[in-house]
Order: structure tokens, then sequence, then C-alpha cells
């Protein structure tokens, strides 16, 4: 398979709208011919004239991709079987070829454009029966599959769906977790009513989540309970608290009531009086109270002072007898008992109380009871003392009679009872003083505990949790099921390498390529190695640049671009030799290949590729694109690529190689077949008198000639340049010096100074780059040189015709066909 012409670009960088049968026709004894590609073809180009461009459009046959940094490109490539090729039919084209240009630099050279990165490392085929290796090799793509985006198969595709479960699943978790966790952070801080928030109530201004969930940890404890409302408030009054002075002591009740029943019950029990006692008063309490007393009243009296009887002695005797001192000293004790009971309900055991606000007032509710208590059961003793003294007064009634009496109860173990808990509260008070703020921290923590704990019934935090750990038990049989299928695929490509690896070797590869850097005009410092690198996904290989360094080789920095090219070219010789050796017949492109090298390696590089390529023919079509007329000379002597002497010479069909020359015009370029003075001469000089020569003798200005003029400026003036320095190599001599006596008449040489300076230059005349260029300027100008270089010698003139492919018969500018 081969090229036999690019029939069209446009829309391709600096191509426009170009068209190969337009460019490149010719007579050849009265018949149009196409000059197409051959087996070697050569372009020469000025830098920026589009070279690469078209190495760009070989190389998208290559990778099978087109930038898309070029809006609308077309092309059609022309075979030799008649097909096409464009920019939509690239996969249709399946022969092996191999493109050199900046874009393979940068793909596999990384590491001569960034130092961090690797050269790609490849293999070469070491040769042998490897039929049944390729066959495993290809049942094993087969299960791995495709890995192209939007077009994944077999287990690529179900690692990528495995994935996306993975994924699913994860971010489900993570969402049921995030939820969860948005409502502690809102409880924890956020929301104004966060626990932080309220720090006075529960204690923790620094709170965060992570305390929150030491808390629900601990509301999770099987020891936790929760806080009753009398509790909750009882700790909300604690928290407020502030410390008290110790408070008072307690009276102390020292009644002792049994020692008053026992001293009444004597009293009852006793009986005065006998026989000499007057039975009526003994039968009659009330007339017995009444006579005592008259008694008492007539001591001094013979007569009664009621009735004004008298009182005789003998009853008087009677009355002193009843009235007895035994019965006077009962009288007296029973009068003392009750004026004792009446003292004692007046007394200081009655007068017990407490002040509750000398207590905190978490005890307030129960002093209040016991005060209450306390003063029930005082209340109920006082009764008690009085049912004592009515029975005294009872017993001075019946002073005669003993008396049998139900005694009332004795509450002192009742008051004692309640002034021992109301001492031991005071107690607790005391003590609180010294503990008040470690028991209001307590106090904070268990409403801070209650709280949470209610916080997590309202959000129903056991479900939340138990639905977060379900979300999480799917994740694990999926990643498993995921790592099952990459160790799958892990293994499927190291087999695949291993089977590869049968069948190819990186470290022959370098061998080769350093084959040719380290050969005597190579660059024998630097070499290429294979270093193996240990991934995830098994052992790779990649290429790094070494320098010999006192002895040892070292990795290679600071690379100079002519190390750079070289370095590049031998990798990709190297690259393509599998393809060459072992009969490929690739096509191959190489775009200036030269870049920044010195004579002898531009000559080294030429050596190559006629050493590599171009003696033994293993190719199919060989391209060759270069800015440099020193390269251009050698690539004229590649085995196979001798230049034509004149299309008429040799017939299109026994031609072997073709020369190309790419014009760059202002913003787009062309290709045409190479001028013969540079296809066989090869020099500057004699493509400058061809641009003066064509712009002398032009009839006709028109589109295909206008850059001649365009041009004109630049070309005089480096013509002339080179013309005057073989005439006038002293170094004495200045530009103007040279003109002047090349001309020999100063208006010569100042008119046409003129118009070479000022159609070169803009600096100065910024309004000349608004005008056309004045064609019958430069033509009189051009006109004057040749004139000039025929007056000065002919023969020397008739072989710049002859460089230029012009028969002095044909030259109507020619002092002969003048004479004529």
């Amino acid at each position: 398979m081969k090229f036999k012409r690019i029939s069209k670009i446009d829309n391709f960088s600096i191509f426009k709208s170009f068209d190969w049968d337009s460019n490149l026709s010719y007579q050849n004894g009265g018949n149009t011919e196409i000059y197409d590609f051959k087996d070697i073809n050569i372009f020469y180009g000025r830098n920026y004239s589009g070279k690469t461009s078209l190495s760009k459009i070989v190389r998208s046959l290559e990778t099978k991709n087109l930038s898309l940094k070029y809006e609308n490109p077309s092309f059609k490539i022309e075979l030799n079987d008649g097909s096409l090729i464009t920019q939509n039919l690239l996969s249709n084209f399946q022969h092996p070829i191999y493109v050199y240009n900046s874009d393979f630099v940068k793909e596999n050279l990384k590491f001569l454009h960034n130092e961090d990165e690797n050269i790609k490392s490849f293999s070469v085929t070491l040769g042998g029966d490897n039929q049944q290796i390729l066959n495993r090799i290809q049942e094993l793509k087969d299960e791995l599959g495709s890995n192209e985006e939007n077009a994944k198969s077999q287990l690529h595709l179900a690692i990528n769906d495995q994935k996306n479960k993975v994924e699913e699943s994860e971010k489900e978790h993570r969402k049921k977790e995030k939820y969860l966790e948005d409502l502690l952070a809102d409880k924890a801080t956020r929301k104004p009513d966060s626990i932080k928030n309220q720090y006075s109530i529960f204690g923790e201004i620094n709170y965060t989540i992570t305390r929150l969930k030491q808390d629900i940890a601990s509301t999770q404890d099987s020891a936790f309970q929760i806080l009753t409302n009398a509790q909750i408030e009882e700790n909300k009054a604690l928290i407020t608290q502030k410390q008290l002075e110790n408070p008072p002591e307690l009276s102390v009740y020292t009644l002792n009531f049994s020692s008053l029943t026992q001293s009444t019950d004597e009293i009852l029990k006793t009986i005065v009086g006998g026989s000499q006692k007057i039975e009526e008063l003994v039968k009659n309490s009330a007339l017995n109270t009444w006579v005592q007393t008259g008694h008492q009243l007539h001591k001094d009296r013979t007569t009664c002072a009621f009735c004004t009887n008298e009182i005789t002695g003998d009853r008087q005797t009677q009355l002193r007898n009843h009235f007895d001192q035994e019965t006077q000293k009962l009288q007296s004790r029973i009068s003392k008992g009750i004026e004792h009971l009446e003292n004692l309900l007046d007394g200081e055991n009655f007068k017990i109380s407490f002040d509750i606000s000398h207590y905190y007032r978490q005890h307030h509710t129960d002093l209040l009871q016991l005060k209450a208590d306390l003063q029930a059961n005082l209340d109920k003793q006082k009764i008690s003392i009085q049912q004592l003294k009515s029975l005294l007064q009872q017993k001075n009634e019946k002073i005669f009679t003993e008396l049998d009496a139900e005694y009332p109860n004795d509450y002192s173990g009742e008051i004692n009872t309640t002034l021992q808990k109301i001492s031991a509260i005071r107690q607790a008070c005391i003590k609180l003083n010294s503990e008040l703020k470690l028991k209001q921290e307590e106090a904070q923590k268990a409403l801070r505990l209650n709280h949470v704990y209610h916080f997590l019934q309202d959000i129903n935090y056991t479900l939340l949790k138990t639905n977060i750990h379900t979300a999480f038990l799917v994740i694990d049989p999926l990643v498993q099921a995921l790592r099952n299928l990459n160790i799958r695929k892990t293994t499927i490509e190291a087999e695949i390498k291993s089977e590869e690896d049968k069948l190819k070797t990186e470290g022959e590869a370098c061998a080769q390529i350093n084959n040719i850097l380290n050969h005597d005009f190579g660059h024998q410092h630097l070499s290429l190695e294979a270093i193996e690198t240990d991934t995830i996904n098994g052992k790779v290989f990649n290429f790094e640049i070494q320098r010999v360094r006192n002895g040892n080789k070292v990795k290679a920095h600071n690379l100079s671009e002519g190390e750079c090219s070289l370095i590049a070219f031998c990798y990709f010789l190297a690259k393509v030799q599998d393809s060459l050796n072992n009969g490929g017949s690739p096509i191959i492109w190489i775009d200036d290949p030269i870049c920044s090298l010195d004579s002898n390696h531009i000559f080294f590089i030429f050596s190559l590729i006629e050493e590599r390529i171009c003696k033994e023919k293993k190719f199919s079509q060989l391209f060759i694109s270069t800015h440099n007329l020193e390269f251009l000379k050698y690539l004229r002597r590649l085995t196979g690529a001798t230049p034509d002497g004149s299309i008429g010479l040799v017939k299109e069909e026994k031609r072997r190689a073709s020369y190309f020359l790419i014009q760059r015009h202002d913003n787009f370029s062309i290709i045409r077949q190479m001028p013969l003075y540079l296809s066989k001469f090869l020099t500057e000089f004699n493509f400058l008198f061809d641009q003066i020569y064509k712009c002398a003798t032009v009839t006709q200005i028109d589109d295909s000639n206008f850059h001649l003029f365009y041009n004109f400026g630049n070309n005089a003036r480096k013509f002339l340049e080179i013309y005057t320095f073989y005439k006038f190599p002293s170094p004495s001599y200045k530009l103007d010096s040279q003109l002047e006596s090349f001309w020999g008449e100063q208006i010569y040489k100042t008119l046409t100074d003129r118009i070479h300076n000022e159609y070169s230059h803009m600096t100065g005349v910024l309004e000349r780059g608004e005008t056309i260029s004045e064609q019958p300027e430069m033509q009189k100008s051009a006109k004057a040189i040749i004139n000039k270089i025929q007056s000065e010698d002919l023969g020397q003139y008739n072989a710049l015709l002859e460089s230029i492919d012009i028969q002095i018969l044909d030259d109507s500018l020619h002092p002969n066909n003048q004479a004529a």
C-alpha cells in the first residue's frame, strides 16, 4: 500500500483550499502530467511553512485520531489502488505506518520536556513459533474486553458496573451517616437550642459532637435511668443555687412525757381520809369544794357569813378533820401538777421551729413537710398534756376517790424522729457547702444525659443506627465482588504480559537504541536503560536516559536540544525496526529530525536513515521533510533518491523519488515540485536568482505570482548581499560600500536600495503596511540586477540560467536575444 498524492487539504493549519492537481501538474511532451509521490519523497520548506502540519495529517492514519483543535479540517489522500482516505475514514487505513514528528516525541518521550515524566517503553520481537502464544493472548484479551469510554465490554464492563454499585452503596451509606451526623451536629452545637448554647443548664460551654457521642454511649448503658419531673426541677434548682451559710442548730426537745404520765397516775391513785371524813362531802365533790372554800374563809369566825348561824366547835373540829394536812398535801400536788403542765405547754419544747431559707432549695419540699409534721406532733403532744391536766383537775374534784384513767399518747418519738430528719438535712446542707460545685456539675450532667436520652427518642436514634449499619453491610459483599473482578483482571493482565514477554523484550529495544547511540559518530556518553517498576497492576517498564559520569551511569538531566533530537530519532528508528525486519513494509514519514544538531550529527542522522531504512529498501514509502539545506543536500544521496536532471529527462513511471517544495504565502501554504536548483544544485543563491528572474520576466501579475513581488524586497536584498560579498570578500568593506562598488553609479544604488529596504522593513514607514506593493518599481529593480550581472560576467549569468532550468534561447532578457 502506498500514497499517490494528498489530493485536497482544507482548514488544516496553514493549508487552506490546497489542491494537488492544480499545484503539481506539468507539461511533458505535450501531455499534462501530475507530479505524484514515489517510493522516496523529499520535502523542503522553511520553518512555519507547513511541514509539521503535513506530518500531523499522515500521523492521524497511524493513531486513528485527529486533534480537536482544528476547526472543520478536511483532507483527502489518494492511494495507489485508487481508494481514498479522509479525515472521517481514518480507521479504513490498516497498512503499517510510522510518523516521526513533534507529536511522536511529546507522546513517547515526555522526559525530554518534563524530567519528572518517563519515556514509554516498547518491546521488539525475538522470533519463533508464536501463534499458540498469540492465540492465548487473544483469548485473554477477549475475556478482558474493551476499556474504551462508552464502549466497555466483558470484564472491563463488569468491573465498571460493579464500581457503580459500590459507589452507589457507599453513597447511600454516607447519605444516612450524614443525615444522622447533621442531626447530632445541630443538637450539639449548631441550633440555637443546642446543648452548647444551653451551657448554663448543661454545663458544657465547649460542647462538641464528639462529647455528644460520648453522652449517647452513657445513655445506652443499662445503669442509666431517666429523671422524673421532680428530679429535673430539683437539679435545675441545684445548678442555680448559690452557696449558703451553715443552717442554725435546731432546738432540743427535752420533754419527758412518760414521767408526766407516771406522776399523774400516782396522784390519781392517791386516796386521803377515813372515819373522820364527812361522808356527805366525800360523796359530793362539788359540795366538798364549796365547803372547803368556806372553811378557809371562816377560820376565825364562829358564825356563818352566809346564813349567820353559829358554827359550833364540833362542826369546826369535823371540818378540820375532814380537811386535814394529808388532803391539803394532795391538793397541793394536784395544783402544782396542773401548774407544771401549764408551764410545759408554754415552754420551749413547744416552740421548736426553723427557717427553710437557711437550707438549699432542693430540700425545701422535704423541709416543708417535716416542718408540718413537727408542728402536728407538737400539737398532738400539747393535747396529750392537756389531757393529763384534765385528769388532775378531775382528781382535784374527786380527791377522796381513786381514779382510773386512759392516758393519752406520747408523741415524743415522732417529734424526735422528725427532728433527726431535719438534722440530717442540715448536715447534708453543711456537707453540700463544701461540695456545691461538684454537685452542680453532677446535676448538669444528669440533666444533659436526660436531655440527650429524650433527643434520641425524638429522632428514633436506634432505627437510624440500624439503617446505617444495614447500609454498611450491603457494601462489603459488593466490594468483595469488585475485588474478585479486579483480581481476575490483574491475573489476566499479568498472564497477557507473561505471554507477551515470551514474544518481546524491552531490553532488546534498549540494546538497539544504545547500539545506534554508541556509534562512533553518535553520542557515546548517553544510553537508554529499561527500568522495571512495581505497580498495583504488576511490573511495568519505562526507559530512562542515563549519562556516563565519573565512570558510572546516572540519570541524565539538562539535555541539550541536540541531544534530545538525537535520542528521539534513535528511539524512533528502534521502534520501527521490528516492522522493517519482519517484512512489514511500513510507510515511514520523518519530519525534520535534525533540530539543533551540528554538522557531524546531521550527517550521522542521514547515515542512520541510509543504513537502517534505505539501503535494503525494507519500507513501502519514505517521506522526509527538512528546513535545513545541508541535510537536504545529504538526502539527495540516499539509495533510490537520485533527483531528476529535469522532468523531461525521466518518464513519470520510471521515476523512483520525488522532491517537493513547501512554500508559505502570507497566511497559506502550497506544495509544488522542488525547483532543479534545489533538488540538484541546492544553494539558496540559485533560489534567490530564480525569484528575481521571475519578477523581471513576468508579463501579467495575478494570484499565482503575486508572492514574487510581496517577497521581492527580502529576496533582492539577500541576493545582493551574497553576490557582493563574493565579489568583495574583504572585511573592510561595509554593505553600502559593496553595493556602491557593484552598481558603480550612486543613483542605481540609491534607488534600488530604497526598494529593497522599504519593502523588506516596515520600521519608520508604517504607512507602507497600509498600501499594496508597487510592482513596476520592483520589476525595474529586478531587471536592473539582471542587466548588471550580465554586464559583469555573462558566463556566470548563463550558468545561473542553467541552474534554474532556463535555456539561453528562451531567455527574453539575454543580451544575445536582444541583439537578434
